[in-house]
């Protein structure tokens, strides 16, 4: 599925550029090839809500730095981008705000307010603008789940200082393109046009207050429109100056990655000596991240059935406790008072109740974003009759202590 969306959008992208600049393959193949190996080496984010936003936002951007004047490129083509546009938005719309400033900057540098509403802006505009209204505007109840929600996963999010300096950090970058840009006297609408891309990254991991990896895919994914946007007018020798800057986050996530990898290795080895195969099943998990479990389950023909990440909500129950003092000691059972965790794990469980997985992978390698406790998920949920009625229809078949990933492999009892 996220393959083929990787095609689509790189076809696409390639078709507008074919028509305006008369586009080699390389500009189909380059696109693809980058879509599917860096949200990889990015902790494996291939096919996650911040990757199918970038693949939306690619032909988009290929159209408007390709057809400035908007004749170039037929509406029959927009239209698709629009929709393409849109339907990508819906995974995860604070990214929007990349496209409003890209579409303020040109408006701006043109002088030209009505480039506001082309055909590709107004149909996007209003998929996104239809969810929001049907989602947020004429259901209360959705309005009351968000804040229940964001303080059901407050340990999660970083402070305001911490939050300010991780963009900052994000952002410096752009000061070097911005001064490279200055110096070879690229055209203000490519320059700001790329900033914008960049800033609006930037701006919505700032509004969801986390910096994992999946929220800075999208950040180096911009900075490298932005230099493919102005290599023509740059030296070689500072595209590949700035293509080394741009390695060191990457290859930051590629080395802090490899741990990761080998621990889904090693799970695949275990589960495979042991005899146990997950290809075709339901599997629920219990995970902290960065978990080998999902990447595991996914190479294998498995479905990861649970209704959210559970790390988010434990996570926040659990940090009063996780002090350096407590690292040696178990953590107390959860009771879950806050109501927005108790929705949380309600949805959890009723998952499970109404339509049981076939396995289980109690995942105990990482405890992240907990620095000192360990997550035991059978004494976190000790307290929880539901969660130990359902156990209870599971056997352990296999406990795994590795080096790189530590589990417990159940199957039903039936």
């Amino acid at each position: 599925m996220t393959a083929t969306a990787v095609l689509f959008s790189a076809g696409l992208g390639y078709q507008i550029r074919r028509e305006t600049a008369g586009a080699s393959v390389v500009f189909l193949i380059a696109p693809a090839a980058i879509f599917i190996v860096l949200p990889i080496v990015f902790k494996n984010v291939f096919g996650l809500r911040e990757h199918l936003v970038m693949l939306g936002i690619w032909p988009y951007l290929v159209l408007r730095i390709s057809d400035p004047d908007g004749k170039l490129i037929a509406g029959r083509t927009r239209i698709i981008v629009g929709l393409w546009l849109g339907a990508t938005l819906l995974m995860k719309y604070l990214y929007s705000v990349i496209v409003l400033l890209v579409e303020l900057v040109d408006a701006a540098i043109k002088r030209r307010p009505l480039l506001l509403f082309r055909i590709e802006n107004l149909i996007s505009g209003a998929i996104v603008a239809i969810y929001l209204l049907v989602w947020l505007v004429l259901d209360p109840a959705q309005r009351e789940a968000i804040g229940v929600i964001v303080n059901a996963i407050d340990a999660n999010l970083t402070d305001q200082t911490t939050n300010l300096q991780q963009a900052a950090i994000s952002m410096s970058l752009a000061a070097f393109f911005v001064a490279i840009a200055f110096v070879f006297k690229v055209p203000a609408r490519q320059t700001l046009i790329g900033l914008a891309v960049v800033s609006g990254t930037v701006i919505a991991a700032w509004i969801q207050s986390r910096w994992y990896s999946h929220h800075l895919f999208p950040v180096t994914a911009a900075y490298v429109a932005w230099l493919w946007i102005v290599h023509r007018d740059v030296k070689a020798i500072w595209l590949v100056g700035i293509a080394v800057v741009l390695l060191r986050p990457i290859g930051g996530e590629l080395l802090s990655t490899t741990p990761y990898q080998k621990g889904v290795t090693e799970l695949d080895q275990a589960m495979e000596a042991a005899g146990f195969s997950v290809e075709g099943k339901r599997v629920g998990v219990l995970i902290m991240n960065p978990s080998p479990v999902s990447q595991y389950l996914a190479a294998n023909g498995a479905w990861r059935w649970n209704a959210s990440v559970n790390n988010s909500y434990v996570a926040a129950e659990l940090e009063p406790f996780d002090t350096p003092e407590n690292a040696a000691l178990v953590p107390p059972p959860l009771t879950f008072e806050e109501p927005g965790r108790e929705i949380l794990h309600d949805e959890f469980l009723r998952l499970w109740e109404d339509m049981p997985p076939d396995a289980l992978i109690l995942d105990q390698t990482t405890s992240w974003p907990l620095r000192h406790v360990i997550v035991d998920w059978t004494h976190v949920f000790s307290n929880d009759p539901r969660f130990n009625a359902l156990l209870a229809q599971y056997r352990p078949v296999l406990e795994h202590k590795g080096e790189y990933v530590r589990f417990r492999y159940y199957v039903r009892k039936d």
